[in-house]
């Protein structure tokens, strides 16, 4: 396959000179070309070939990835299009889904396949290298536990977008032996269930023992996960019982620990609002970032509001904003979780502008040199107001796993279970967004409600998108959003969604991959519902 060939280069680099800067220096600097085989003789050394796993796990949400969370984002309802250019506009309404062609230039989803495998084939690398190298036994155990971590989670990725995809285990060292056949589906939860439990048994139970980074995978993170993949498991198995039982169970493992905790405040885990909201103690996994050449988080580039705006604090392009529907609903709710989205900026010229929740215009009108129609809100979450915007740089993390996600995922599973358990774990979630506790009433209603708090709680951070897949109310949502934005005027909704995802949906294998890997075969079509 491509993307596996391709890593041959990188997997013959040498890694030298690799330093950590605070927490987000995660850049490869590659001195010369070795064999793997040659290149780790010391911890040290290990350590820092371990810092480029973590930047290829970075890059499926960064580099030239960044658009697969503006697709995953705007295939619900809570992604809207605020300009063309990677046709944002056409995506918002499911466009040419199964053309395996389509995505180099339009669908950042395609770029996920090479950019995991990358991650994956680097864990690979190190697991098996770092045998050889004099280390304490905790020092080769950490190395391990993290490795199969963002091995696990590259998979995860994977086999959520594409089904059962080829496992690999060992690295690429050399240009043979490449035609690699896909797995089953099954396969794929098994493997990333058992990295991500023998990473456990290896891993700190949280970043801050003696010794160990704090922003470091850790046994937290791993638990986390595994109550994640199980849940989803059992909502594509009816509801399968044993499955709910582990997602419930390691659940409820992070949270018996006492080493997470909710924020005081919801707006306070992001860096935009808290200066110190980087792992924080709601954080369980976030992606590092900082103003250094090659680590940025370039989501608040490709996310922003134009290229005029000084108020955003760093240079921007306008590609994808936040539901002015969703913005309204919290809004009549009073939810505090609207906080984090920006309805409120500065012209240039010190003029403000606010978006009006009613038309859903910004007054006076935003405009800026891109043409881009502004009917939305913008997400604080991985925005950046402090460091220079001469630098062009910005700094923010990204949030892969939040305590709130694992309270929500043991209350999901329990109430499945056992109707009214978990009502505790909900009403944490909604009394710190300021809302009244919820008062059970009946198992699927409670589910409901869970299934609401998820859509609130995570806008933008690609979790809603298969939250919905994996509920089977991924395309009645998308095509009421797009129905209703063509209704009321709004430019990038021109009309109504092409296809409506249901619970099997699959992207397709994307093409030149499939042309590289004889052994691969191709997802049939998606049927519409």
């Amino acid at each position: 396959m491509k993307a596996i060939k391709y890593l041959f280069a990188s997997a013959v680099l040498a890694i030298g000179g690799m330093t950590v800067t605070g927490c987000s220096d995660l850049e490869e600097r590659p001195q010369t070309f070795l064999n793997p085989d040659a290149y780790y003789k010391t911890e040290a050394e290990v350590d820092a070939a371990l810092n480029g796993v973590y930047n290829r796990l970075r890059n499926i949400y960064t580099a030239n990835s960044q658009l697969y969370l503006a697709n995953i984002e705007l295939y619900t309802e809570q992604g809207w299009p605020t300009y063309n250019k990677n046709s944002m506009h056409l995506l918002n309404r499911w466009y040419d889904v199964n053309n395996a062609s389509t995505g180099n230039s339009d669908r950042g989803v395609n770029r996920v396949w090479s950019a995991a495998y990358d991650a994956i084939n680097r864990a690979n690398i190190v697991l098996a290298r770092q045998e050889a190298v004099t280390m304490s036994q905790a020092s080769h155990d950490r190395i391990i536990g993290q490795c199969k971590f963002i091995r696990a989670y590259s998979l995860w990725h994977l086999m959520r977008l594409y089904g059962g995809v080829p496992i690999v285990l060992t690295y690429t060292n050399g240009l043979g032996g490449l035609e690699v056949p896909r797995n089953t589906i099954d396969e794929c939860y098994d493997q990333v269930t058992k990295d991500l439990e023998d990473a456990a048994a290896k891993l700190p139970a949280r970043g801050d023992d003696a010794g160990y980074a704090v922003w470091r995978a850790t046994k937290g993170s791993c638990l986390a996960l595994l109550g994640e993949v199980y849940l989803y498991r059992a909502s594509m198995n009816n509801n399968n019982k044993d499955y709910l039982t582990k997602a419930r169970d390691y659940s409820k493992q992070v949270i018996d620990s006492r080493k997470y905790e909710l924020m005081d405040n919801f707006t306070d885990q992001f860096y935009w609002f808290n200066a110190n909201a980087k792992n924080n103690k709601e954080s369980l996994f976030e992606l590092q970032f900082a103003a250094l050449p090659g680590q940025s988080n370039d989501m608040h580039i490709r996310f922003g509001l134009g290229r005029t705006y000084a108020y955003m604090g760093c240079y921007q392009y306008a590609r994808m904003g936040v539901s002015g529907y969703l913005y309204r609903e919290m809004k009549n709710n009073n939810d505090k979780r609207a906080d984090a989205l920006l309805s409120h900026f500065k012209l240039n010229d010190g003029t403000s502008v606010d978006f009006d929740v009613n038309t859903l215009k910004w007054v006076p009108k935003a405009t800026n040199d891109r043409n881009a129609e502004h009917r939305c809100v913008f997400n604080c979450k991985y925005f950046d107001n402090r460091t220079d915007a001469s630098l062009q740089k910005p700094c923010a993390n990204f949030p892969m796993l939040r305590y709130a996600e694992v309270l929500l995922n043991y209350a999901e599973a329990s109430n499945l279970l056992q109707g009214g358990a978990g009502l505790a774990e909900l009403n944490m979630i909604r009394n710190r967004a300021g809302l009244a506790s919820y008062t059970f009433t009946t198992q699927a209603a409670m589910d409901e409600e869970i299934f609401q708090q998820r859509r609130f709680e995570f806008v933008g951070e690609g979790k809603i998108f298969y939250d919905e897949l994996r509920r089977g109310v991924l395309g009645q949502y998308a095509a009421a959003k797009c129905k209703q934005g063509t209704a009321d005027g709004i430019t990038y909704f021109d009309g109504e969604v092409e296809f409506k995802a249901g619970r099997n949906f699959l992207f397709k294998i994307p093409q030149s991959d499939l042309d590289s890997n004889p052994a691969l075969t191709q997802n049939p079509d998606n049927v519409s519902e």
